[in-house]
């Protein structure tokens, strides 16, 4: 991988950490959902969450513990890999290189207002839950 795109992923990665830092602080019950993978179940990984997010974080090994995948409430589960897929997989692709950088390109695609309609969403869901007292439901 060459600098650019180390640097393009960095910035990438710091945009959606910013919106969701922004959205966060205009919500006072927002709950950190930490997924357990290997790489971020270490203990610097547990030690910043219980540090940022003390009491407020779910996942394994946090105080409320909670299951590695709840799709309802997942943000890359109920929006992103959908919508990756839909528009990756609405032209034949030619080779593994082709679907590789289609896949760069949706990812790339995604604006602000995609993020804020998926934090809207989560916000719904959220409220959803809460309302039902976490009872299975169906979501629209």
């Amino acid at each position: 991988m060459n600098a650019c795109c180390g640097e393009q992923k960095r910035n990438g990665r710091l945009k959606l950490a910013l919106h969701w830092t922004v959205s966060k602080s205009v919500c006072s019950e927002t709950v950190c959902a930490q997924d357990g993978a290997p790489p971020h179940y270490g203990n610097i990984v547990r030690e910043l969450l219980d540090t940022t997010f003390p009491q407020w974080w779910i996942g394994r090994g946090a105080v409320m513990a909670w299951p590695p995948r709840s799709p309802e409430i997942t943000p890359l589960d109920f929006c992103l890999w959908g919508y990756v897929n839909q528009l990756v997989y609405s032209e034949r692709t030619n080779g593994i290189n082709h679907l590789k950088q289609r896949i760069a390109d949706v990812i790339h695609s995604v604006t602000p207002d995609v993020l804020t309609r998926v934090w809207e969403e989560l916000d719904y869901r959220l409220d959803v839950c809460r309302a039902t007292n976490g009872a299975h439901i169906e979501l629209r």
